[in-house]
C-alpha cells in the first residue's frame, strides 16, 4: 500500500491533521462552562492524551496491519479486535479520569480534552507507515476526524461515568460505541486498495455516526453531566 497522490505523500500532513481539528473543537466544547474548570488541567490531560493515545495507536497498528494485508479479513476477526481495540482504550480513558487529581465539576470536560488529544495521533500513527493517502483511497482522509469525534464523546461520557460514580454503566456504553467505530475503520481500511465503493461507505459512515454522536452528547448530554449534586437536587425539586 504505497501510492501516492499527486506525488505528494500527504502522510506527511497527517499529525496536523489530527491536532488542529481536535484543539478547535476542544476550544468550542469549553467554551461555555468558563468558570466550571480548571485551565491547567485541560492542558495537562491533553497532553496526557496525545502521548498515550500514540502508545495504544503504535500497539493497535502493529496489529492491526498484519490482519488486513491478508487477502480476506474475516467477520470474526474484525469483531474480535474491534471489542479488543476499544476495551483498552476505554480502560485507559477510565484509569486517567478516575485520577483523584482530576477530580471536580469539570470532569466530563477533562475527559472530553484527553479523547481529543488521545485520537490527535491517530492518523499518523494508524497511516503514517503502511498506508499512503492516493486518490483511490481518499475517502480514508475523514478517519481522523471520524474518531477526534468519537474518542470526544467517550471521554465526556467516562468523565460523566466517574463523576456519577457510575463508571461500569457509562464504560460499557463506551466500549459498545467504540467498537461500533472501530468495525466502520478496519472495513474501510483494509479495502481501502480493493474495493474503494466498500471503503468509501464505510469511512462515511464512521464520519456521520460519530459526528451525530458527538452532537447529542454535547446537546444532549453535557449539560447535565456538568451539572454539581447541589444542581441537579434543585433541578429535580423543581420539576
Amino acid at each position: 500500500m504505497t501510492r501516492t497522490f499527486a506525488n505528494v505523500e500527504l502522510n506527511t500532513l497527517l499529525l496536523p491533521l489530527g491536532i488542529i481539528p481536535a484543539i478547535f473543537l476542544l476550544y468550542i466544547l469549553i467554551g461555555g462552562y468558563e468558570g466550571k474548570f480548571q485551565e491547567r488541567y485541560i492542558f495537562i490531560i491533553f497532553i496526557a492524551g496525545i502521548f498515550l493515545g500514540g502508545i495504544i495507536y503504535l500497539i493497535e497498528g502493529m496489529v492491526m496491519y498484519p490482519i488486513i494485508s491478508e487477502e480476506n479479513i474475516y467477520l470474526d476477526t474484525i469483531l474480535f479486535f474491534s471489542f479488543i481495540f476499544s476495551f483498552l482504550e476505554q480502560t485507559v480513558k477510565l484509569a486517567i479520569l478516575n485520577l483523584k487529581k482530576f477530580y471536580d465539576e469539570g470532569l466530563p470536560l477533562y475527559g472530553a480534552s484527553f479523547g481529543m488529544g488521545f485520537s490527535s495521533s491517530f492518523a499518523t500513527l494508524i497511516f503514517g507507515v503502511n498506508l499512503n493517502i492516493s486518490m483511490e483511497n481518499l475517502a480514508l482522509i475523514i478517519i481522523p476526524i471520524s474518531s477526534i469525534f468519537i474518542n470526544c464523546s467517550l471521554g465526556i461520557l467516562i468523565g460523566t461515568g466517574v463523576k456519577r460514580n457510575s463508571r461500569k454503566k457509562y464504560f460499557f456504553i463506551s466500549m459498545l460505541v467504540g467498537m461500533i467505530l472501530w468495525i466502520s475503520l478496519i472495513i474501510s481500511i483494509s479495502y481501502s486498495l480493493t474495493n474503494r465503493i466498500v471503503s468509501s461507505i464505510t469511512s462515511l459512515f464512521a464520519f456521520i455516526f460519530s459526528f451525530l454522536f458527538l452532537y447529542i452528547v454535547y446537546k444532549e448530554h453535557l449539560p447535565y453531566a456538568m451539572k454539581s449534586r447541589r444542581e441537579l437536587r434543585k433541578s429535580y425539586k423543581n420539576l
